[in-house]
């Protein structure tokens, strides 16, 4: 039986209540267990502030708002990994504002997050930028494997459980996962079918 699971494409981010890298090789499971936060870690949530326009900053002064708080309120609302882009001409009040989460990476969820936002943009908009971006606490630069965090409670959960030969497989764009026992190609599938655009399925764990 295959498994699998996919991104949370948009978040539902309203504002109306206000006023990896890459593996040469797959891992052990015990080798990716060491190298992945808990599967349950607590977001690191970073936002650059300086893409918000004045009259955004204007009126949530008016209200009696923080920014930053209001910032670390849309990136608690998001699965790591997880990001929110807007377009500084057009700033935080749009009906379309969105976030994207359950990436397997913060580029994949920083690339994702931004081709929503300029698909839903005006065109006459300045292009947008990266607002918010959410991460698992613990994460860094360069770490052996980074997976979603559905993907990193499946690896510990289910796939550990499971007999070898095994395999767990994920989508680095798409967010994506899949796994299941074999040399890789059913995971591979498993992968792929969990959502439309898994085209780019990778083994990142085999035991």
């Amino acid at each position: 039986m295959k498994f699998y699971g996919k991104a949370v494409a948009s978040m539902g981010l309203s504002l109306a209540l206000l006023a990896g890298g890459a593996l040469a090789e797959p891992l052990s499971f015990k080798d990716a267990r060491k190298a992945l936060p808990r599967a349950n870690a607590k977001p690191a949530i970073a936002f650059n502030e300086a893409v918000v326009p004045q009259a955004d900053r204007a009126r949530l002064e008016n209200a009696k708002q923080s920014l930053g708080d209001v910032l670390t309120t849309l990136g608690e609302a998001i699965p790591h990994y997880g990001a929110v882009a807007i377009s500084p001409s057009e700033g935080l009040f749009v009906e379309w504002l969105n976030g994207v989460g359950q990436y397997h990476s913060l580029p994949a969820a920083r690339a994702a997050a931004l081709a929503y936002c300029n698909a839903n943009r005006n065109s006459a908009s300045a292009p947008c930028q990266v607002l918010v971006e959410v991460a698992p606490k613990g994460a860094k630069p360069g770490d052996a494997i980074t997976i979603s965090g559905p993907a990193n409670a499946a690896l510990r959960g289910a796939y550990r459980k499971m007999k070898s030969p095994k395999a767990f497989a994920i989508s680095r764009s798409t967010g994506n996962f899949g796994f299941d026992r074999g040399d890789g190609g059913r995971a591979l599938n498993a992968c792929a079918s969990a959502g439309p655009g898994a085209n780019d399925c990778i083994i990142v764990v085999a035991d």
